[in-house]
């Protein structure tokens, strides 16, 4: 009897996390879906904003994963022209309890790992900065450095990425690079 009790107790168990777990994933699924056209392997040209115009600084192949059963997309940069450019990699959820898609950057060059936050502002944009995770970079004279990224489906084969500058905490953004991003597959 004992041993029936325990069955009936771990299988009543096991349905109630499994029923939890459905729950807990059904919100980052369908939001990670909303990202699922930027998948696959990508040309990217990159150019620096410069004397007020963008100038091509670099090309890389960029392939975009999804793991984690859809809860996770990464970025794997290939092929880097010149070779000593910066790079960053990045990783992409959902937050389904703040209600905001987090984006960590990890860079080639300090190491460090930057959080953004943020959401779609239209139904082809999604823009994330770090200003509220207070992943701020030391700038010149003692300033803080913040940046503004907008991902732009300009079509289901053509992407652009833009990142900002800010000094004064989000008041005023500049340009600074724009990855501009062509489907191979």
């Amino acid at each position: 009897m004992k041993n029936i009790f325990f069955a009936f107790l771990l299988s009543l168990l096991t349905s109630f996390s499994f029923a939890q777990n459905n729950d807990v994933e059904k919100v980052p699924l369908e939001k990670m879906a909303m990202l699922s056209s930027i998948l696959g392997e990508w040309d990217t040209v990159q150019y620096l904003w410069q004397d007020d115009e963008w100038k091509q600084i670099a090309t890389s192949d960029v392939t975009y994963h999804s793991k984690l059963k859809g809860k996770l997309i990464t970025e794997e940069i290939s092929n880097l022209v010149p070779d000593n450019i910066f790079i960053v990699e990045t990783f992409i959820t959902y937050d389904q309890y703040r209600n905001l898609y987090r984006l960590a950057a990890v860079d080639d060059t300090y190491g460090l790992m930057d959080i953004y936050e943020g959401d779609f502002i239209s139904e082809n944009e999604l823009q994330l900065t770090n200003l509220r995770a207070g992943t701020n970079f030391p700038s010149q004279n003692d300033g803080e450095m913040y940046f503004r990224l907008t991902f732009t489906e300009i079509d289901k084969n053509t992407r652009e990425f833009l990142v900002e500058k800010s000094s004064d905490e989000g008041a005023n953004w500049e340009p600074m690079t724009m990855n501009k991003m062509t489907r191979t597959n």
